[in-house]
């Protein structure tokens, strides 16, 4: 009970340390959630994930690999923007694991426009984003453990990059009654960003006055920008299952809810569910709960009773299916598949598509 409390202090006091103001994060591509199983549920998996893509939601979640894990998550986000998620990890014994993630983020190459040529130079520019992590994990006990990722993080436009560096730590605790598992992380707590490249470089007349006088080359100053620190808490059950409350040898029912808080949005609430037929196949859903902010509610509003009736939250639907090998005794890996859809609303869908392998 003792650790439990430790770690809730210490993720509340980095929590504390580094939130700041709204809408003001870069490198936000941090923030696009990997897999097809935990994006069915709309991204409630803190409390749940026990494979590779821990990585990205809590470290601690590799504690509980006992083979090799390769996964590979591509996500179609929006206006043709592609991300690809791949991670690798391991068990190093006595309930320690390790793993290595890469997060890629590119945009294609677009047409370059400046404020005296907004219809375009004739030159094409791309961006691009990536994130490499290491990551740690242990079980302490049987039923807790705690996780740890060191990442890397560039930004690059043009000929201008960012770099930082940043930690993503969790915990995960197991109770005795029907898998009811408590999860927490705190993702993307480092240092700032800053673009420099040749793009700031213009020429500067010092005194335009003077016909003969010289052009000067100077530098456009750019601000450092924090990450985007997300801190996540949730639990996950199984009432329903093999030696579960609901004792059912077919079907498996996981139920996740899970409260988010970004340092660049308002908190928000997400509920999950998870179905498992015949140890074959997956059917999942989730549902977002975005509150907004008081005054922008306000303004959609026509009176007081419709924003706290209907105008205080937007919701967001998410749902997948997934397919695993394991119940086929001629396939020798376990494989599995995931696929699942995102609302964005205005942005219309997102779907994401995840490989899989355990060796």
């Amino acid at each position: 009970m003792k650790k439990i409390t430790l770690t809730i202090a210490i993720f509340v006091g980095l929590l504390t340390a580094q939130f700041d103001n709204v809408g003001t994060s870069a490198a936000n591509f941090l923030k696009i959630g990997v897999g097809g199983r935990a994006e069915g549920m709309g991204g409630a998996f803190v409390a749940q994930v026990k494979d590779a893509s821990a990585l990205f939601w809590n470290p601690a979640g590799l504690a509980h690999i006992t083979r090799p894990q390769i996964q590979f998550n591509n996500t179609d986000w929006i206006y043709d923007v592609k991300h690809q998620f791949l991670a690798l990890a391991a068990p190093l014994g006595k309930g320690s694991s390790i793993g290595l993630s890469i997060s890629y983020l590119t945009m294609g190459e677009m047409l370059e426009t400046t404020e005296l040529e907004p219809d375009g130079t004739g030159r094409k520019i791309s961006a691009s984003d990536v994130a490499i992590g290491l990551g740690l994990a242990r079980k302490v006990s049987n039923r807790f453990s705690v996780g740890i990722q060191a990442k890397l993080i560039r930004e690059t436009i043009s000929f201008s990059t960012a770099n930082a560096v940043a930690i993503d730590a969790g915990s995960q605790y197991i109770t005795n009654f029907s898998n009811l598992t408590i999860g927490m992380s705190i993702s993307n707590f480092g240092s700032k960003m800053r673009l420099f490249g040749t793009d700031q470089l213009v020429d500067v007349d010092i005194d335009p006055n003077l016909d003969a006088n010289p052009q000067v080359t100077g530098r456009l100053d750019t601000k450092d920008w924090p990450l985007p620190m997300v801190f996540r808490f949730g639990i996950s059950i199984t009432p329903i299952g093999r030696g579960q409350f609901i004792d059912n040898k077919l079907l498996e029912t996981t139920i996740n809810v899970e409260y988010l808080d970004p340092r660049d949005f308002n908190p928000y609430y997400i509920v999950g569910s998870e179905v498992k037929i015949l140890d074959v196949l997956y059917l999942r859903g989730g549902l977002q709960y975005k509150f907004l902010k008081y005054d922008d509610a306000l303004n959609e509003s026509s009176s007081i009773e419709d924003l706290t009736k209907e105008k205080g939250y937007v919701k967001a639907l998410a749902w997948g299916f997934g397919l695993d090998s394991e119940s086929f005794p001629f396939i020798p890996y376990k494989f599995q598949v995931d696929y699942s859809f995102s609302d964005m609303g205005l942005l219309n869908m997102v779907s994401r598509l995840t490989f899989t392998l355990s060796l």
